[in-house]
């Protein structure tokens, strides 16, 4: 239990310090030396966890190791949060993505304060990993072939549950049509699906994906959501295993997996949907990752790219890109209406006054619309929907800071226990499958469910896990199979967050899960 407490926090740590972004800013703070030095502690510890877990059982002093390594691995964690936080708050303000011009930007800070705080901390939180890592090494704990993974899938295209989708059919048939008539193009295509957040590429691209129309067409398909982590030796491996069902036994050098590849793709007509793709830099794709997949396949091959960048699109794109638009009137109505008049909630005429007003207000964006459905279903009384409808929320509703502003107006009507779990979850990378079971048995050990009388803590657990679903705070769940290192492969309930529901999460930590709370 304790590996399995430890591990997403670790993992979760060491893929912070590897994202780009964080990279970029400790580079410019003079600090990537002590970040490359946490992120390889971490990978090395994890590599130790699976034989850490079995030995703790009967070594009270590995245990307590263990105790004590997840409670610095929650302070790296934040630490490295504070980088994330502070580039994307700063990019915001300035209107740019230009990572030069960060620092001089940076909220309340000078860059010398900035510089002299982040250095002092990073430099606190290696210096204890290093200590605990001098303590593992002398346990004689044994290195895994590779390192443990709760849950290494992070890719799926399941089928959307088509009483969720509205408005969508214009947008299915016409991109339907594309992928079919692009059968006689000899080179591989690359078509962007362009869109604001949360305006539901994802969904468009399952529903396009899953269409017996386009299953029938492409003879191999896959999907793999890339979002933050644009590592072409990753993504490689990935397309490999998707394309065969099993984890490739190859090795790291881009000529082998490149042979590979044409192995199991080789002349099929494939599908490849990169989900949810950041990377703008250039070189990445034309230099390495374009020459490894624009090689394989045969006539009419076609890569879809979700994104929300427009440099993104200009990078990759042969095909000119589908921008998404938002929903109509009528589509939002029924989509806001589905969600908020349940629970007991009539759909009488008062309510559906103010229900088209908040409606308008979401201006088309399926997850607000979701959101703020979910939130009116709790409602009852007439006076509690025009307290809402009054707030202050999506009048100018065009980019990632007003949809925001909508989620945590739903988020402050969460009950605190409820704040807490879904608090708790920015210590996932964005678009990490979470294992539902693991996740209530985290927030149990955690001390963020409260013993009731009545109701035992895992039954609260799942109440909690249940309402962020229904609020949209979780989504995507189905079932699914977990594959550990320490074990057989079982099946189980799989969630992910949107990934502005991922950024809202860490928005609100500080609000209700303060370090000192978490370790």
């Amino acid at each position: 239990m304790a590996e399995t407490l430890l591990l997403p926090v670790v993992h979760a740590a060491a893929c912070k310090a590897a994202d780009a972004l964080v990279q970029r800013v400790t580079s410019m703070c003079g600090v990537d030396d002590d970040r490359h030095k946490l992120e390889r502690q971490l990978l090395a510890v994890q590599y130790k966890l699976a034989d850490a877990e079995m030995k703790s059982e009967t070594n009270q002093y590995i245990k307590r190791w263990m105790k004590d390594f997840k409670a610095v691995a929650y302070e790296a964690n934040d630490v490295l949060d504070g980088f994330q936080y502070e580039a994307l708050r700063s990019e915001a303000q300035i209107g740019k993505s230009k990572t030069l011009k960060v620092l001089s930007h940076f909220t309340s800070h000078s860059p010398v304060l900035f510089r002299f705080d982040v250095s002092r901390k990073l430099s606190n939180v290696l210096k204890k990993i290093n200590e605990l890592v001098e303590e593992m090494n002398k346990f004689g704990l044994q290195n895994h072939e590779e390192a443990p993974h709760v849950l290494y899938r992070q890719t799926h295209a399941a089928p959307v549950d088509p009483a969720e989708i509205f408005g969508r059919d214009h947008d299915k048939e016409v991109l339907v049509k594309l992928l079919l008539g692009q059968r006689d193009q000899q080179n591989v295509q690359v078509l962007p699906i362009f869109g604001m957040g949360g305006l539901g590429k994802t969904t468009v691209a399952k529903i396009v994906y899953n269409d017996h129309r386009v299953q029938q067409h492409f003879q191999s398909k896959m999907w793999h959501c890339v979002s933050d982590n644009f590592d072409v030796i990753a993504l490689v491996k990935s397309i490999i295993e998707l394309a065969t069902n099993e984890r490739p036994k190859v090795s790291d050098e881009i000529e082998l997996l490149r042979r590979r590849l044409e192995e199991v793709i080789g002349k099929k007509r494939f599908l490849l949907v990169l989900d949810d793709v950041w990377n703008e830099e250039e070189t990445k794709w034309e230099d390495q990752l374009r020459p490894l997949l624009c090689s394989i396949g045969g006539p009419g091959s076609v890569i879809v790219v979700t994104c929300r960048s427009r440099q993104v699109t200009s990078i990759m794109g042969t095909l000119g890109p589908y921008e998404l638009e938002c929903l109509g009137e009528d589509d939002s109505w029924e989509l806001f209406s589905r969600k908020a008049f349940t629970s007991g909630v009539q759909e009488q005429k008062e309510l559906v006054t103010i229900g088209r007003r908040i409606v308008k207000k979401c201006r088309g964006v399926p997850l607000a619309l979701k959101t703020m459905g979910s939130l009116m279903s709790t409602k009852q009384q007439v006076q509690e929907w025009e307290t809402i409808e009054e707030s202050n929320i999506g009048y100018h509703l065009r980019g990632k800071n007003e949809i925001l502003s909508i989620l945590k107006l739903s988020y402050r009507h969460l009950t605190p226990e409820t704040k807490q779990c879904f608090a708790f979850c920015a210590i996932f990378p964005k678009d990490y499958e979470m294992e539902k079971d693991m996740l209530i048995q985290l927030w149990m050990a955690n001390g963020f469910i409260q013993q009731e009388q009545t109701v035992d803590l895992a039954h609260k657990g799942e109440l909690i896990f249940n309402e962020l679903v229904w609020r949209s705070f979780l989504q995507d769940v189905k079932p699914g199979m977990v594959f550990s290192s320490h074990g057989p492969p079982y099946e189980s309930i799989l969630c992910k967050m949107h990934d502005l529901m991922h950024d809202l999460a860490k928005d609100v930590a500080d609000e209700c899960v303060t370090i000192e709370e978490l370790t």
